[in-house]
């Protein structure tokens, strides 16, 4: 039934356990289902077998008592309420009947119905708080203890308990529990269990109790370590370069910023790596990479302590050399650098020969600010770079002015390659025979807003140093086509592409937008391309020459026999076009192996069945050459000087596209040009 009271009756007296039952079917017959045994393992084996409410124990069971039978029902994890009875009055029973768990203790002399009936109901309900308030400690994340006024542990959660433990596998153990709380009440707000960190809070309640709960934020302290190192990790990442470990232009900020506020005597050196491009160009970026990481490993073994390395960008290294009273100090750690890089580096098979150029300037007598100081060591080494005699240069006011103009001149570039001031000026190519107009060679012009025309060798040789040779290629192919579409005849326009344009660009793309755009057909095109681009990487170059072939468009090779060419590669890749560099044409009139070098140039063309173009044709002798050797086109100054679009309208319509020798009025638009 629903309102049955399971009752155990434990006692080692038969009259006493017929008293019992007598005063609990005084309360009420059908409420109470009582069950009786004689001593303790009587009653655990009840309590294996069914289930019960309450259990009234006696105090004396033989050799034991209950306040044992109390404990040993907690080791074998049976939670019942325990009401204790004794024929006598002892405090010291009664409290220690309570402290164990107990939910009452009885005087068998006063014990009357109501009293009982009142001291089972209690028990149970008792039970039933506790076993509600057990659950929800079980259930949450921290460990709980209730304690009394004095601190004595009361009741705990089972993660109270395993902390207690030192959290390894252990049986519930009161002594562990009152030593952890008794020490842990002296400690810390935090502490340290195992490998556990633990979160310490004492809350007090109405009644004089006081609630401690330990929170486990050792995942928090973790997750706070991990950020930390990651932090430090990304901080250093920031200030060092990736690649070569050592500091990069951030770092070295922040170092020459420390060292002049120091005030103490150091010197900058600037190092520029020679060569490195060509090594990046012919054998490609993760070879160039190895050599930065090998050329640092060296740079390091000739520093001295307190000598700081960086990669400020590319292929340059500053150095800041903290200088003491030694006179030769300022050039013993340059020199050490010159030697070390000088020596061969073996990468991949490769065996590179670098060298190095360097820059020095010295603070406070060159610089007393790191801007400064950095672009005075920057124009030193540039002129190193200049030297012939030598690498190592100091920074000096009067020598280093032209330097200063330089970088002046590369600002103004830049400038005008942003807003496209960049002229594209037409040099004629013409048939050898006919004498006829085939096409024109677009060549890049910059004119200086103060200066005046600049040459092409010098603004070329910046815009590759720079960067600034893409867009500029880039600039002039669009502006060819352009002008190119609307000439009075359709012939072609020769455009050079630079390696860059090859390596790093979409040039496939870029000529279908600028054919695209301009509507100048394809077979009008031709581009020019020297030999260096074919050894960087022959099959990458091969896919995009092929691919601008099928466009429908002609190409051409520049500058032959200046190179590196090899008969595969002019038959691999598909020419139709051989330029004669015109250092080979300009003086062949006056020495025989220059024209016997013309002539099997010419005849390799014709085996392999591509057009000759003689480039530097300036006088008569040369065209009676060509003609006598069967050489197809040429181009130089005989034929025309480099115009300006509208000039190659006046060239074109004055002879139709047609005879350009010997003719004054196509001589006087060549000199206005």
């Amino acid at each position: 039934m629903n309102n049955e009271i399971q009752i155990l009756i434990l006692d080692d007296d038969p009259d006493d356990t017929l008293i019992i039952s007598d005063i609990l079917r005084e309360t009420d017959d059908r409420e109470y289902v009582i069950s009786v045994a004689h001593n303790p393992a009587g009653a655990f084996a009840c309590l294996n077998n069914s289930t019960f409410d309450v259990i009234l124990c006696d105090y004396r069971l033989g050799a034991t008592n209950g306040i044992d039978f109390i404990n040993d029902m907690q080791a074998q994890n049976i939670h019942v309420p325990v009401i204790l009875m004794t024929g006598v009055t002892d405090k010291a029973i009664d409290e220690e009947a309570l402290r164990v768990g107990a939910s009452d203790f009885l005087n068998k002399s006063n014990i009357s119905s109501a009293l009982l009936d009142k001291a089972i109901r209690y028990a149970i309900a008792n039970a039933a708080r506790q076993n509600l308030l057990f659950t929800v400690l079980s259930n949450v994340e921290s460990a709980v203890c209730i304690m009394d006024g004095k601190g004595k542990p009361q009741l705990w959660n089972s993660k109270f308990q395993d902390v207690s433990s030192g959290l390894k596998d252990a049986r519930h153990n009161d002594d562990n529990v009152d030593s952890f709380v008794a020490d842990t009440l002296e400690s810390e707000g935090v502490l340290k269990v195992a490998d556990k960190v633990f979160e310490k809070n004492i809350s007090d309640l109405d009644d004089g109790r006081s609630v401690m709960t330990l929170h486990d934020v050792s995942s928090h302290i973790e997750a706070l370590r991990e950020r930390e190192i990651a932090e430090t990790k990304s901080a250093y990442l920031a200030k060092h370069c990736s690649l070569t470990g050592v500091a990069n232009r951030l770092g070295f900020n922040e170092k020459i910023k420390q060292e002049i506020e120091n005030g103490q005597r150091f010197q900058l050196l600037n190092l520029d790596l020679n060569k490195f491009k060509d090594v990046n160009d012919l054998f490609g970026h993760e070879t160039g990479d190895r050599l930065l990481c090998k050329v640092t490993k060296r740079l390091k073994s000739c520093c001295q302590k307190g000598d700081y390395v960086t990669r400020i960008g590319g292929d340059e290294f500053v150095v800041i050399q903290r200088l003491a009273d030694d006179e030769f100090q300022s050039t013993r750690l340059a020199e050490c650098f010159q030697r070390v890089l000088e020596r061969e580096f073996v990468i991949n098979d490769h065996k590179l020969h670098i060298g190095v150029s360097i820059g020095i300037s010295a603070y406070p007598d060159q610089g007393l600010t790191a801007e400064t100081l950095l672009s005075n060591a920057d124009i030193a080494m540039y002129r190193a770079k200049a030297n012939t005699e030598g690498c190592i240069q100091f920074f000096d006011t009067e020598l280093d002015n032209a330097i200063r103009e330089r970088r002046s001149l590369i600002a103004d570039l830049t400038e005008a390659v942003e807003r496209k001031d960049i002229d594209v000026f037409f040099q004629p190519l013409a048939d050898v025979k006919t004498q006829k107009i085939l096409g024109f060679e677009a060549l890049a012009r910059w004119t200086h807003p103060i200066k005046g025309p600049i040459s092409p060798d010098i603004f070329i040789e910046l815009a590759e140093e720079n960067g600034l040779i893409e867009k500029i290629g880039n600039i002039v192919m669009r502006k060819a086509c352009e002008n190119a579409v609307a000439w009075p005849y359709p012939v072609k326009v020769a455009i050079n592409v630079s390696g860059v344009q090859i390596r790093h660009t979409d040039i496939l793309n870029d000529v279908k937008t600028a054919l695209f755009q301009s509507g100048l057909p394809a077979h009008r095109l031709e581009l020019e391309v020297t030999e260096s681009v074919l050894l960087d990487d022959f099959d990458y170059a091969l896919h995009v020459l092929r691919g601008l072939k099928n466009m429908g468009l002609s190409l051409a090779m520049d500058d032959f026999g200046t190179g590196h060419s090899s008969l595969s590669s002019l038959i691999s890749f598909p020419f139709d076009k051989l330029k004669i560099d015109r250092s080979f044409v300009t003086d062949l009139d006056c020495q025989q192996r220059l024209k016997n070098v013309v002539t099997t140039c010419i005849g390799l063309g014709k085996n392999l069945n591509m057009r000759m173009v003689a480039e530097g044709v300036e006088r008569q002798a040369h065209i009676d050459f060509l003609l006598e050797q069967d050489c197809q086109e040429m181009q130089g100054f005989m034929i025309g000087r480099p115009m300006t679009n509208a000039d190659v309208h006046d060239y074109l319509n004055f002879g139709n596209g047609h005879a350009i020798i010997d003719k004054p009025k196509r001589a006087e638009h060549a000199a206005r040009a």
